[in-house]
């Protein structure tokens, strides 16, 4: 490959020093990268360590008042609860492994049949005409969703 004159006057305005400065700019451009992959394991292995102390419940109440708390943490199997409310309002649910789910209910609109299954904290079920929640709680109060609990901040 020959080398044109322009590319040779290029050449000889670079000083070694030069060199040196861009290989410790591009050296450096990687600092950020390597602080935020260790920030990152350090904070996944924090996670790990906490979720294996976390303990999720499932807190079955009705107008406000607990009718139930059952331990999802650990559950295995299936087991199934029949709750009434009087007045002939009942719902049944059923735990299945570490989720819960309401399966049947006399309410007419039927939205908490219909629901998915849930497992983590702060996930909701809600009967409305029986006045019904099923909500899962964690141990230490967390819950997974990255909302600010319905706060807008600036």
């Amino acid at each position: 490959m020959k080398v044109t004159p322009t590319v040779k006057r290029y050449l000889k305005m670079i000083r070694p020093f030069d060199i040196i400065i861009v290989t410790l700019l591009i050296v450096g451009s990687f600092i950020p990268l390597m602080v935020f992959t260790a920030n990152q394991h350090q904070q996944a292995a924090a996670d790990a360590t906490a979720k294996r102390q976390e303990v999720y419940t499932a807190v079955v109440s009705h107008n406000g008042h607990v009718l139930k708390r059952i331990r999802l943490t650990g559950h295995h199997g299936t087991t199934r609860y029949h709750f009434t409310m009087g007045h002939g309002a009942y719902n049944d649910t059923l735990v299945n492994d570490n989720r819960i789910k309401i399966i049947d209910a006399n309410c007419p609109d039927q939205i908490c049949v219909h629901h998915a299954a849930i497992s983590k904290p702060g996930q909701t079920i809600v009967c409305l005409p029986h006045k019904v929640l099923v909500e899962v709680k964690s141990s230490n109060g967390a819950t997974h969703s990255n909302s600010s609990g319905g706060l807008v901040k600036p």
